[in-house]
């Protein structure tokens, strides 16, 4: 059983993380990883932080290739990311333009959590766990915005 367990970012927090074991790449599959990425996104655009992915189906359509080939590498796969789109991503400088509070982050990962429960009979469920507990921990990095306050997304929402 998968503990898909949540807890609180504070701003500018950047706790240490363990990459997730290689097993998981392994038993998914770069095709299956990309399913899952794909199945992420789909949850996601239907989501309530859906204003901050792309409209455009082709842009979200490149996002969704970018995105798996870095969570690929992350997971030990080859570094076709870096050769492929041209150098390191830096995921707190390219977030830097949105207002990302706690809350946010924790609609994403339950986009996660939806997208990774596909997945349950295909691959081990400790290597499941070992991406969420990534993903749980890497993702207070790019929490930038303080989680008392409304966001202008969150007025625009009530308007």
């Amino acid at each position: 059983m998968i503990d898909y367990y949540y807890t609180d970012a504070v701003m500018g927090e950047r706790p240490k993380f363990e990459t997730p074991n290689k097993q998981f790449l392994e038993q998914l599959t770069p095709a299956g990883f990309q399913e899952l990425v794909d199945a992420f996104y789909d949850i996601v655009i239907d989501s309530d932080i859906a204003y901050y992915f792309p409209d455009d189906e082709e842009e979200l359509a490149l996002i969704k290739k970018r995105n798996a080939s870095y969570f690929m590498m992350i997971c030990g796969g080859d570094e076709r990311y870096i050769s492929k789109y041209g150098g390191d991503f830096d995921q707190i400088k390219t977030h830097e333009m949105f207002s990302i509070p706690n809350k946010a982050r924790i609609v994403w990962l339950g986009c996660w959590e939806d997208a990774l429960k596909t997945i349950e009979d295909k691959v081990d469920h400790e290597h499941i766990q070992s991406y969420w507990n990534w993903l749980e921990v890497f993702s207070k990095h790019i929490v930038n915005f303080e989680n008392d306050r409304e966001t202008i997304e969150d007025k625009a929402k009530v308007n």
